[in-house]
């Protein structure tokens, strides 16, 4: 087999992900505490991930993100971008990615809109536009519909429900309906500088995937992460260092085949909060 169709083998594992509607960028911070990020949500990723935590910005932020070479191979590398604004009755975000490389490219565009409805509770909704090329296959093109919610029930105890593909959208010629996926977790915080993340995947073709993540803030301008995956069995960790308006973060994460892949973030705020 060819040097570039095993590239193009290592891609096809990654688009049962992406078919599903699920990102390849939810953002360094989540990436660190194991995607268990649905009821954290709290920056310019929650397009992507849950896009009811774009109601928790105070400011006009924005991000850069690469994945230079995923387990290692430049050709399965990531770069996106993305932008979250509050506004006085809605907060919006868009996020854009592009994953792959000459013969095998994913690009994906989310507009992610938001508000609180009451009780502390708010809603989301992203409409994702996606492009798949395929050399020698041709590209096609599709949107899906994701929705998310946010319920503190305590200021120390957040629940956060995401759900990919609301309208069972379909692609292809043949007409194959995609996956839909959901998501349910909780964020708790015991003591002012840690969190503890917790969430359930599931996939409607697949077994559910339980997901734990961690994070301690340190002097408000360092915070470690960490995280676990049960399906298949991973780890991750990762950092954030912020100074002014500029924080740059960066994580890890292992597949048990695969190896270790690494993500690099630059992210603003134009605007203390």
């Amino acid at each position: 087999m060819s040097y570039k169709r095993v590239l193009l083998s290592l891609a096809g594992i990654l688009l049962p992900q992406f078919v599903a509607g699920q990102p390849h960028v939810s953002g360094t911070k989540a990436t660190a505490m194991g995607n268990a990020f649905v009821a954290y949500a709290d920056n310019v990723w929650a397009t992507n991930v849950n896009p009811a935590g774009l109601q928790q910005l105070f400011s006009l932020q924005a991000s850069l993100f690469v994945a230079p070479a995923q387990f290692g191979l430049p050709e399965l590398r990531t770069f996106a971008c993305a932008a979250g604004l509050p506004l006085d009755f809605v907060a919006l975000g868009v996020a854009v990615e592009q994953f792959g490389f000459e013969l095998y490219k994913e690009t994906n565009i989310r507009l992610g809109f938001a508000r609180n409805i009451d009780w502390g509770v708010s809603a989301g909704v992203a409409i994702n536009i996606r492009r798949f090329d395929i050399a020698g296959y041709g590209s096609t093109t599709n949107a899906l519909i994701d929705v998310g919610l946010l319920a503190e029930a305590h200021p120390t105890l957040i629940f956060g429900f995401s759900m990919k593909n609301l309208a069972g959208a379909k692609m292809g010629t043949d007409s194959q309906r995609l996956p839909q996926t959901f998501f349910l977790g909780a964020r708790y915080v015991p003591i002012k500088s840690f969190t503890v993340a917790i969430e359930l995947e599931k996939e409607s073709r697949h077994q559910p995937m339980l997901k734990v993540g961690l994070e301690q803030r340190v002097l408000g301008l360092l915070s470690l992460r960490a995280g676990v995956t049960d399906d298949p069995n991973s780890i991750s960790a990762g950092f954030g260092a912020g100074a002014s308006l500029f924080e740059f973060s960066y994580a890890g994460s292992s597949h048990p085949e695969l190896g270790w892949s690494h993500q690099l973030e630059l992210a603003i705020r134009l605007h203390q909060e």
